[in-house]
């Protein structure tokens, strides 16, 4: 993909409105392409589609990867380069206005913290598509710029901020469990889960394992095979039976992941609970 930048004709160049956008594009960087070290006129904010990169500002160093969001200030020397080996596609809007810096504040970045996670990724990856997508002679162009401007702030301001929060992080691992203990009998992935919380799929695994110091994916696996050992214990249900139970398709998935997690296999561990005829 070649570089594909677009200028606002219509932004108001004075800087007096609360917000406005000044250009945006996408590019699909070559290896080791970079920009600066130089000095931007607006702000700017950056969405990694695919890839890695670097930046350096402010005597701060970042690597970048996919999925993460960058800004730039206005009057600071910036450079960022794309790695050699996986060159990231990115796209960005360039802004400015009474706000700005205000909006970005309450998006968790400041001068000496540039680089987020993107908790949000579905709508704000969707937002930039659509910016994108604007056709250039609409007569309601500079009103579609606008809104997924906003939509773009808004989305990252809403989860960034309740990101930060660490009660609101222990909220989400708890509805997280919440929906495992609900579901565990269904054939549920990750993905599942970090849609149901409308979150990253990435970003939630990053939280729950810091929560928890497990994974996500541990987890689950862990309270299916705990609910199995329950009713093996406390039933006559088949092992095939009790596998779907639990979640699994069949009973060769299931006694694989059991004898991994338990170094024994579910046959074995149900006949060690049958009584010896001298008890």
């Amino acid at each position: 993909m070649k570089k594909n930048s677009i200028l606002n004709e219509s932004a108001d160049k004075k800087k007096n409105t609360d917000l406005e956008l000044y250009y945006f594009g996408t590019q699909q960087c070559t290896p080791n392409e970079s920009w600066g070290p130089g000095i931007k006129n607006q702000y700017k904010l950056h969405f990694v589609h695919s890839g890695k990169g670097y930046l350096r500002s402010n005597q701060r160093e970042y690597i970048i990867t996919e999925g993460q969001l960058f800004a730039c200030y206005p009057d600071e020397i910036v450079y960022y380069r794309a790695d050699c080996e996986e060159p990231w596609r990115y796209s960005w809007v360039a802004f400015d206005g009474l706000n700005s810096e205000f909006y970005l504040e309450r998006a968790g970045f400041s001068k000496t913290n540039l680089v987020s996670d993107c908790p949000n990724r579905p709508i704000i990856e969707n937002a930039f598509n659509k910016i994108l997508a604007t056709e250039k002679s609409a007569a309601n162009k500079d009103l579609s710029y606008m809104g997924y401007l906003y939509l773009i702030l808004a989305s990252i301001v809403d989860k960034s901020s309740k990101a930060m929060n660490y009660s609101n992080t222990k909220e989400y691992v708890k509805e997280a469990i919440t929906y495992i203990k609900k579901n565990y009998s269904q054939p549920i992935n990750i993905s599942d889960i970090s849609a149901n919380l409308s979150l990253d799929r990435k970003y939630f695994s990053k939280i729950f394992k810091k929560e928890l110091q497990m994974s996500p994916n541990e987890y689950l696996i862990n309270y299916r095979l705990s609910r199995a050992c329950e009713l093996m214990e406390t039933t006559t249900l088949t092992i095939a039976e009790i596998a779907a139970t639990v979640g699994y398709d069949n009973q060769f998935s299931f006694s694989r992941v059991f004898k991994k997690y338990k170094q024994i296999s579910p046959t074995d561990y149900r006949s060690r609970l049958k009584p010896t005829e001298n008890s």
